[in-house]
């Protein structure tokens, strides 16, 4: 081994760099983020904000789903402990990809991380967490903390959410409730195929597995605001007629809700769940 080292050192710079550079992880893509209870909470609005009330500051309190609660991805860095040559190009692509290092105290080791972005992340949630999902936002104002609060909800930051197909297969009208507490959504991805590790972790670490979304073939739905209604896209057939028909029905009524809401640009497609 020490043999082989020496060869690799006596490489041009270039050549080992571009060594260095194939073996970091794939870039991230779309990074799902598993729902879990406890992230909704009151926040108090700042001066700066559209909807603080600076003659009573007990109107300036807001029910928000705190994105920053939810468990980090854990990505795997073996070349960051290699050397120093190659910790200089791991500590780059951490840097641009957007992760945090931290020193874990129960495992005694750094590991590597990325936080929850509403702008461009998926947030997940498991047929055993929908009703749950639903049905928080209401729960959590007549908690303790909030029970003789005046608080305000003006919906979340959240842009992209993923269910699984069996949502659709299992609820009634699953769509339509959402809207209530998410309607700042842009992209519903709906999850085929589903595979049965796609679980949160059962640990206490706060931290998950690396999964992303991958696009599959099938039909999309475009929310047409000049129009007010749903349009098919202009991919490929779904190539499961069931499905196909699971989203239409899922989409009934929607369309009012998007309305009231004044929304733009919404969208329903079928994916994948990829394990990285």
């Amino acid at each position: 081994m020490a043999a082989a080292f020496s060869v690799f050192s006596s490489l041009p710079a270039e050549l080992r760099n571009q060594i260095w550079q194939d073996a970091l992880p794939n870039k991230v893509g779309q990074a799902l983020y598993f729902y879990r209870k406890g992230c909704w909470g009151p926040r108090h609005l700042t001066e700066a904000e559209v909807d603080y009330v600076p003659e009573d500051d007990e109107l300036n309190w807001s029910l928000e789903f705190l994105h920053n609660l939810l468990d980090y991805v854990q990505f795997e860095m073996p070349l960051f402990c290699v050397n120093r040559e190659a910790r200089s190009i791991a500590y780059s692509w951490i840097h641009e990809q957007g992760l945090k290092i931290y020193f874990h105290k129960s495992r005694q080791s750094l590991i590597f991380i990325r936080p929850f972005d509403p702008k461009h992340d998926t947030l997940y949630v498991p047929l055993n967490k929908w009703t749950e999902f639903l049905c928080e936002p209401f729960d959590r104002l007549f908690q303790p903390d909030l029970k003789h609060q005046h608080v305000v909800c003006y919906g979340t930051a959240l842009t992209r959410i993923a269910v699984p197909e069996a949502v659709l297969q299992n609820e009634v009208d699953p769509l339509l409730e959402f809207f209530e507490h998410y309607f700042s959504l842009e992209k519903l991805f709906i999850v085929v195929n589903t595979q049965p590790d796609l679980q949160p972790e059962d640990n206490n670490m706060k931290v998950q597995r690396r999964w992303e979304l991958e696009s599959t073939r099938g039909a999309t739905f475009f929310w047409n605001t000049d129009r007010g209604s749903f349009e098919g896209g202009d991919g490929e057939d779904i190539g499961d007629k069931a499905l196909f028909k699971l989203i239409v029905d899922a989409s009934n009524g929607l369309d009012e809700k998007l309305k009231w809401h004044d929304h733009h640009g919404f969208e329903i497609r079928p994916v994948l769940a990829i394990r990285r």
